[in-house]
């Protein structure tokens, strides 16, 4: 798959330069004194209470030992996500607050039902390859919040057998979710050699990791499975007004947690990027950022392969309040962008209003997207057969192709639309007119209605169940 080189070799260089001059002469506030140890224990320097400046080589070390290339498996153990091979793959979510029900048309609180419909619909779309934590659950007095997040994965896990990446608040959390996919894969060992499950972490800008950063980043690697550590600074609010400042910024983050991870656990799997944001400075609002987020996002893959690392990045969705017009087109936009740019997780379908509410309708318009934008910058063949010379020559000038025996072998070759129409107006109308939307709600119910994922055995759902109980038993985390 051809990709988008935005800046050049040497920019990139002065740009990992940078980041690694922050490391070692600003440093880094690590809020955990187990992380902090893991660092001076390798040559890194306290200032003040915690905030840690690094050696230059620990970073070089960190990108030696970090895999270039790994698999993420589905829930039935077989190879789904080859990362780090030049590969886009398309994630449904993440963690958005509010749920447009397509029944009603009415922005919701998200709810559990509402991440098993969202699971259940990304499993049946052929062009949707995982499946990120896709709201927020609100806590209540029957779903404590120590809970939340494991019920939430119980929902995702037995309403898909795509890849899963999971959003948590905490490293109990995480334990819990772990001890659970243990049970699906068939053990700790099963589970390391086919993850199908990836932690969502992001150090809080500008240069801080907090406790629960920290934490789920060694509970992850001191299982030995991979991680997803990536930055998310503003331009012009936790990152500088330029994108190549925050871009410094998203990489000194990015780098101290791979440097965590590979001390703490050498050749572990780390996925970097960014999630890029930028103010709005007329009115402070975060947005996706037009065509600004998308050349961040690009610049920022491109780094991450002249690190040798995958990256994650953000995209088919964007800031529209409603399932409208901008909504996809900001959808379509992005979306182009980062499958340009060679991002190899790209998170964010179906998400409106920068990430704040789900909209099912459009992850149905978002998987039609995902498939246009990758097939556009597949290469195609060249070859005798392709060329068709002698098709030319028996046709010749004036003629018509159509009845040709080339074109009957190769006109199934060309994509063609689900969602998108392409009939004539009288067939349009007769089928009643539907707008983009309209036949996406329809998708939407008809999937609902129709479709099942493969049931997990009922001792694996027992057992889920009660991990899920013992911590509902336990005490809320003290954070």
């Amino acid at each position: 798959m051809a990709h988008l080189s935005l800046i050049a070799d040497e920019d990139l260089d002065r740009i990992h330069d940078a980041a690694v001059r922050v490391l070692v002469e600003i440093g880094t506030r690590i809020m955990t004194e187990g992380g902090r140890r893991l660092l001076l224990d390798h040559g890194g320097r306290l200032e003040g209470e915690d905030t840690v400046r690094i050696p230059a080589e620990l970073v070089a070390r960190a990108l030696e030992t970090a895999p270039t290339r790994f698999t993420m498996f589905d829930r039935n153990g077989e190879p789904a996500l080859h990362l780090g091979e030049g590969n886009v793959y398309v994630g449904a979510g993440v963690t958005n607050l509010n749920y447009l029900n397509p029944r009603t048309g009415q922005v919701e609180d998200f709810t559990l039902r509402a991440t098993a419909e969202s699971t259940l619909l990304a499993d049946a779309l052929p062009h949707i390859d995982f499946m990120a934590t896709p709201g927020a659950t609100r806590p209540s007095d029957d779903l404590p919040s120590q809970i939340v997040n494991q019920c939430e994965f119980l929902e995702m896990v037995t309403n898909t057998t795509k890849p899963l990446m999971v959003l948590i608040a905490g490293r109990p959390e995480l334990a819990d979710i772990y001890d659970m996919a243990e049970l699906v894969a068939g053990g700790a060992a099963a589970l390391r050699e086919r993850p199908f499950v990836i932690p969502y972490l992001n150090s809080v800008s500008p240069l801080t990791f907090n406790p629960e950063t920290v934490d789920k980043l060694f509970e992850a690697v001191d299982r030995g499975l991979p991680v997803c550590c990536q930055a998310a600074p503003q331009v012009g609010a936790t990152g500088p007004a330029t994108i190549a400042g925050t871009m410094v910024v998203a990489a000194a983050e990015t780098l101290m947690g791979l440097v965590l991870a590979q001390l703490r656990a050498p050749g572990v799997p780390f996925v970097s990027g960014t999630v890029p944001f930028l103010m709005d400075m007329r009115s402070g609002a975060v947005t996706t950022g037009a065509g600004d987020g998308v050349r961040f996002m690009i610049a920022m893959a491109q780094l991450c392969r002249r690190w040798g690392l995958p990256s994650v990045g953000m995209s088919f969705g964007g800031d529209s309040k409603l399932m409208d017009e901008q909504a996809a087109a900001e959808s379509a936009f992005y979306g182009f962008g980062a499958v340009l740019g060679g991002v190899d997780m790209i998170f964010d379908a179906g998400c409106l209003e920068g990430g704040l509410l789900f909209s099912p309708e459009l992850l149905v318009i978002g998987d039609e997207l995902a498939d246009i934008t990758r097939r556009a910058v597949e290469p195609f063949e060249v070859s005798d057969e392709t060329i068709a010379f002698d098709t030319i020559r028996s046709v010749g000038p004036g003629g018509l192709f159509l009845a040709e025996p080339h074109t009957l072998a190769h006109f199934r070759e060309l994509w063609l639309p689900r969602m998108l129409s392409w009939e004539r107006r009288n067939v349009w109308e007769t089928a009643g007119s539907k707008t983009l939307r309209g036949r996406a709600r329809d998708r939407v119910f008809q999937v609902w209605e129709e479709h099942r994922p493969d049931a997990l055995p009922g001792d694996v759902l027992d057992g889920m169940q009660a991990v899920v109980e013992e911590r509902r038993a336990a005490p809320p985390p003290d954070r």
